[in-house]
């Protein structure tokens, strides 16, 4: 399988940062990120002029990022520069000198700047309905999206360089400060803000603030992906992040962020004042995500990041023929009054079940927990991580004892829920030896209180005891009296089914 390597070079304010990508075309998942610390937005608060000094030091790191680019044979590969570029007087002397290099920059204006982020969660969350926040050093984006679709959209002068009159304001003033700004960019075309939506945050200065408030909150998983604040997150911590000591002793706090970290969150505590969310949600994709999602075509675009991200891992993890998706029909009758939700998970864990044969034995439940937890997984937060493990540790042998950390992050009815899906799973990895090639002459039947599996033709020659615990112990937490092994020799399923 040669992944699709496709990369960014995003010119921005703070940094000049390369992300290469591979993996699913649908959910790419990076595989080098680098990024130099060039503040060319250093100029947005004086003379709007990018010194000789940076100036150098800019075109340097991005001939040396669009080196590596090369050498790792990048199929597609895009340079893009953001506010601090559009803004300096001398913007357009970078991108010549770029040029000079064999360099193209592409230089997007505001506009084209939001909506890039505005892609960017809808590649991750295809049915959003809210609103995006992009904090960049020389700009904030905010977009509004309905349905997976992108609505009104604006780009704004409040990038963390531009904001530390808002360190000690409170949060009602910031809030109007956002406003007169809104006014100003849209004129009579007004940024209609609808409380009680989500508010999804994109920008290192925010994504440190959900660090820290994992720290504070005591919180068991350190993934940033989809990690939920209330709205009144940023408020409760504004008295900690103008505490420059306090915040270095937690050590959750990059360095390089610990600066803006107090106007970051001002902001955002302005922001929770005047659109009123329904929680924030922290996201690691944004402008770079943005453009490889505007590439693909409508088909590649509607496909479900989750389930793109998993097949794609499970298909690369997997022993034999890739049989995710029929593993996943397979067990399907059992759990018939799933929720779409728990559906859609179970589908997951099947599609994976396959990922741990490398590992020892006495490992792999193990290597699965943390597997699920720490996975590049698009679109879901820990609860989901947590019910997704909790089926692949089953699935490799973990008995009725879960650790803590899942307990902490799903309720126990749920971890049962997804330890059955791995019994169920386990059962067939033992029936044909994880090859797939009994699924389709096998199937399950529940008879006078009995869980059935029928095998048929020469299948029924896979019968033993192994799988015959394993059945009975799927019957047992399915709530079955026992268990039950039928054989139909001689014809297969398909041949009895289409007799005559």
């Amino acid at each position: 399988m040669t992944p699709n390597r496709r990369a960014v070079i995003d010119i921005g304010s703070n940094s000049i940062r390369l992300v290469v990508y591979a993996g699913s075309v649908r959910s790419p998942v990076p595989i080098y990120n680098e990024k130099s610390r060039v503040s060319l937005g250093a100029c947005l608060n004086g003379d709007s002029v990018i010194d000789e000094d940076t100036m150098e030091r800019a075109v340097g790191a991005i001939a040396r990022l669009h080196r590596v680019a090369e050498m790792m044979e990048v199929d597609w590969l895009r340079v893009i520069a953001t506010a601090a570029t559009r803004e300096a007087r001398n913007g357009p002397e970078l991108v010549k000198r770029a040029a000079k290099l064999g360099i193209k920059i592409d230089v997007i204006d505001g506009q084209a700047e939001a909506l890039a982020s505005g892609m960017g969660i809808i590649s991750e969350h295809p049915d959003a309905d809210g609103y995006v926040g992009d904090l960049g050093g020389g700009s904030l984006e905010l977009v509004r999206i309905k349905n997976g679709q992108l609505k009104e959209s604006v780009s704004l002068p409040l990038g963390t360089l531009r904001i530390g009159e808002f360190r000690n304001m409170a949060a009602k003033q910031v809030a109007q400060h956002i406003q007169q700004h809104l006014t100003t960019a849209n004129g009579d075309d007004k940024f209609l803000i609808e409380p009680g939506l989500p508010f999804y945050l994109i920008g290192g200065s925010w994504r440190s603030l959900a660090r820290l408030h994992m720290f504070v909150t005591e919180f068991p998983l350190a993934v940033l992906s989809n990690y939920r604040l209330p709205s009144e997150a940023p408020a409760d911590l504004l008295e900690l992040t103008r505490n420059a000591t306090a915040v270095a002793e937690t050590k959750v706090v990059p360095s390089g962020r610990m600066a803006a970290l107090p106007d970051a969150t001002s902001l955002l505590a302005g922001i929770a004042r005047l659109f009123q969310p329904s929680h924030f949600l922290t996201s690691i994709s944004g402008i770079r995500e943005g453009l490889l999602f505007g590439k693909l075509k409508k088909a590649e675009q509607r496909e479900d990041p989750l389930i793109a991200a998993v097949r794609f891992e499970g298909k690369r993890l997997s022993r034999f023929s890739y049989h995710g998706d029929a593993l996943a029909d397979w067990i399907a009758p059992l759990f018939t009054t799933d929720s779409p939700e728990m559906e859609r998970l179970r589908q997951c864990a099947c599609l994976l079940a396959d990922s741990a044969w490398q590992v020892s034995p006495e490992y792999r439940a193990t290597h699965s927990l943390n597997f699920a937890l720490d996975g590049s997984w698009p679109s879901i937060g820990p609860h989901e991580r947590a019910i997704l493990a909790a089926a692949l540790m089953a699935a490799h042998g973990q008995k009725n004892s879960w650790p803590t950390i899942l307990l902490q992050l799903a309720e126990h009815r749920e971890l049962m829920k997804a330890m059955q899906w791995g019994l169920a799973i386990r059962l067939a990895l033992r029936l044909d030896g994880g090859s797939g090639a009994a699924l389709t002459e096998s199937r399950f039947e529940a008879d006078a209180g009995k869980l059935q599996l029928t095998l048929n033709g020469d299948f029924a020659r896979l019968r033993s005891g192994s799988v015959e615990r394993r059945l009975d112990r799927l019957a047992i937490s399915l709530g079955h009296g026992g268990s039950e092994v039928v054989s139909f020799g001689g014809q297969s399923l398909r041949q009895r089914l289409f007799k005559g």
